[in-house]
């Protein structure tokens, strides 16, 4: 009897949980942008919040019959210390995103007494991309393994798009990447097989509007040119 009562219970509770979630997921579809969908809802930890992703890394917060919602930062407070919940949500989806991409698609420079790993968003036009670029050798011998991600900041299509294009389907993708971050024009090769498209549309999901953009292996975003010796600090911290 006893294990009845439970599972009727925990019956009940699910039909709640759906409930709550289908208004919500009624509610919020009829306020988003066209072309936006909602990807997945989740209990926040915040009693009667739910988190919304609906195709960007920041979560709508909602109350649990859609009423009310909130685009900002959630805090939880513990006896000596305030900690962002909303930082840790956005760095796990900018983590899964990361992973989406696969591997073998990245122009990768390998250190060889690998410590961290960082991918990058670059852009073979952008000066900072090239300053950063030019000091490669000297993130490699902090241990730092770099993989590049293309994101043409002048968008599908261009100049720079098309260029990158050309060094990711090339059969020497970093020395090509390097000759164009050198101001060079060399030979290009195109395939279909190219995959500047999809970095492009992955960076745009994380929020990327600038070069370089750099995410550590646990998803925190560095936007801008770091030093090597800046960025090995910060990601020992």
């Amino acid at each position: 009897m006893k294990f009845l009562f439970i599972t009727f219970f925990n019956f009940l509770f699910f039909l709640s949980v759906s409930a709550d979630e289908l208004e919500i997921k009624e509610k919020i579809t009829s306020i988003l942008p066209e072309g936006a969908k909602i990807e997945s809802i989740e209990k926040s930890e915040f009693t009667g919040i739910y988190k919304v992703f609906y195709g960007d890394v920041q979560p709508l917060y909602v109350s649990e019959n859609g009423n009310y919602f909130i685009y900002g930062d959630m805090f939880s407070i513990s006896s000596n210390s305030v900690t962002n919940l909303t930082n840790i949500d956005i760095s796990i989806k900018r983590k899964e995103l990361i992973e989406s991409l696969d591997p073998s698609k990245l122009i990768s420079f390998q250190s060889k007494n690998e410590k961290y790993k960082v991918t990058i968003f670059t852009d073979v036009e952008c000066g900072y991309c090239r300053k950063l670029h030019n000091e490669i050798e000297e993130y490699n011998s902090l241990g730092i393994t770099i993989n590049y991600a293309a994101f043409p900041r002048s968008g599908i299509g261009t100049s720079a798009f098309t260029k990158m294009v050309g060094a990711w389907c090339s059969n020497n993708p970093q020395q090509v990447l390097t000759s164009l971050k050198q101001g060079n024009d060399p030979n290009l090769d195109f395939c279909d097989t190219q995959p500047v498209s999809k970095h492009y549309a992955v960076g745009r999901k994380i929020g990327i509007t600038g070069t370089p953009a750099i995410i550590s292996a646990n998803g925190q975003l560095y936007p801008g040119y770091i030093a090597p010796a800046e960025l090995i600090k910060l990601l020992k911290s």
